[in-house]
């Protein structure tokens, strides 16, 4: 009789085990999100630093197709121009980590037909209000066409580029309930210039990142 309660403590235990760690796994997957303080659209117009000069931006709305493809929550697209150059300009919300990061460049590219040249790089994306990073960059082409990439994904400070990012995250987001909503930066220049276009996509990337951390909200542990 001893044994046979122990032996049924044990599978209770198990039971128990099992189903808290189904509960934790739901947690890290859906998370409470928090509403950023300002609206990405509040992203400006207007963007100058003393290493880019002066970038003037247009809207260029997502068709409801891209957008409802895309499974975003918000999205800010525009073009941004100065001198003749041009920068295509997405930043994204979801509230789903892993809907987002399914739509990676690394993927969506690829199912408009482009085709990576060479390989895709990881460059250093320093903020002054933020913790160094890095931003993925990578070179594609579709028939004539040759365009540059860059992009990143963040929840808080943490970085990710694709849907194995997320467990890193989901570790690091260990016992916070409340996260801040995940932002995606895509950067898009004519590949034509190599050199000088990704200079300037990583100005304005790192104008982006420093944006995006001004009245940053912070995750919550309750």
């Amino acid at each position: 009789m001893g044994n046979f309660m122990v032996r049924m403590g044990v599978v209770i235990g198990i039971l128990v085990a099992v189903q808290l760690g189904f509960l934790y796994v739901g947690h890290l997957a859906h998370p409470t999100v928090i509403e950023p303080q300002r609206p990405i659209e509040d992203f400006p117009m207007v963007v100058s630093t003393s290493a880019m000069g002066t970038w003037e931006g247009k809207n260029a709305k997502l068709d409801d197709r891209s957008f409802n493809e895309s499974e975003v929550d918000v999205a800010v697209s525009r073009i941004y121009s100065k001198e003749g150059r041009n920068i295509k300009f997405l930043l994204a919300e979801y509230k789903s980590p892993r809907s987002g990061l399914y739509h990676n460049p690394m993927n969506c590219y690829h199912t408009q037909g482009f085709t990576l040249i060479g390989s895709e790089e990881r460059q250093p994306l320093k903020a002054a209000n933020r913790p160094a990073t890095e931003v993925s960059v990578s070179t594609w082409m579709r028939n004539n066409e040759k365009v540059i990439v860059a992009y990143w994904y963040e929840v808080g400070d943490n970085t990710m580029y694709e849907r194995q990012d997320l467990l890193n995250t989901q570790w690091a987001m260990f016992g916070k309930t409340k996260w801040p909503v995940m932002f995606k930066v895509l950067l898009e220049m004519p590949g034509d210039e190599a050199d000088q276009s990704k200079t300037e996509l990583l100005d304005m990337a790192q104008f982006i990142r420093e944006w995006l951390g001004k009245d940053q909200i912070k995750p919550v542990v309750d």
